[in-house]
């Protein structure tokens, strides 16, 4: 799944190419589109501004509309500034002069008004965005901290509610760089390991912001590679509801 430092890579990728500029393309050609049927609604719109939040993208257009996007586990934003297309048929398509933006499958795709986006209980519902101006890292540690005391660390670090944007990759590599056991319980977290881990998770994500690259230590390890850091055993096992695979080392993450 994408997670929240890819959106806002898309983010700036979409405001950099079509921000400002009134869109000659608005096409929704996919049947299985959401917007199929609605896409006429934004023709001749402005796109505003691209917005990022955690997982979630609003493409904000003129006359208080706006697209609300999410891509689940096998969605994709494609953007483009070289006149080439997207293969097949998209979701969603916005295009201006070379330039173009077009998102394929997903989780959620809506047209909506700026009222109703701005008073979502899904976005209301979400944490901070540890990617996003202003963001406290010992608040969100004390936020880490206060929340179920009985929940696994690594199950908790998955909560929207708590954070926004952070995923199975992210938090597995934040949780190896902190040195924290993804089976110990939020109770057993002392303060200093939760800001540690609210650290390493904002600078993962702050990396591949910057450079497209996530770096990963022990994300998708086989069993007979040793952990980087003390040549111990990685283990592998699903965790919390989802069952979402985790990744650990027996040896340095207590």
């Amino acid at each position: 799944m994408p997670e929240g430092d890819t959106i806002h890579r898309v983010a700036r990728r979409i405001d950099a190419a079509l921000a400002g500029r009134t869109l000659e393309r608005i096409e929704a050609p996919n049947p299985r589109s959401p917007l199929h049927l609605r896409v006429e609604e934004l023709a001749g719109a402005r796109l505003e501004r691209a917005e990022a939040r955690g997982k979630h993208l609003l493409l904000h257009f003129s006359g208080e509309r706006v697209v609300h996007s999410h891509l689940g586990m096998s969605g994709r934003w494609l953007v483009r500034v070289d006149n080439e297309g997207p293969r097949g048929r998209p979701w969603l398509l916005l295009g201006s002069g070379p330039a173009l933006a077009a998102m394929t499958g997903g989780k959620l795709l809506r047209l909506t008004s700026s009222r109703r986006a701005r008073n979502d209980p899904i976005l209301l519902g979400l944490g901070p965005d540890p990617l996003a101006p202003g963001f406290d890292d010992e608040a969100a540690a004390a936020r880490l901290l206060g929340s179920e005391p009985g929940a696994p660390i690594g199950a908790a670090l998955l909560d929207q509610s708590l954070f926004a944007g952070i995923g199975n990759v992210i938090r597995i590599e934040a949780l190896w760089q902190a040195q924290v056991s993804p089976w110990r319980a939020v109770s057993e977290l002392e303060a200093d390991e939760a800001q540690g881990l609210v650290v390493a998770a904002r600078s993962i994500m702050e990396t591949n912001l910057r450079s497209g690259h996530r770096p990963k230590s022990i994300y998708g390890a086989l069993s007979r590679r040793p952990c980087p850091r003390c040549g111990g055993r990685i283990r592998r096992r699903g965790q919390g509801d989802d069952n979402r695979v985790t990744y650990w080392c027996r040896g340095c993450q207590l």
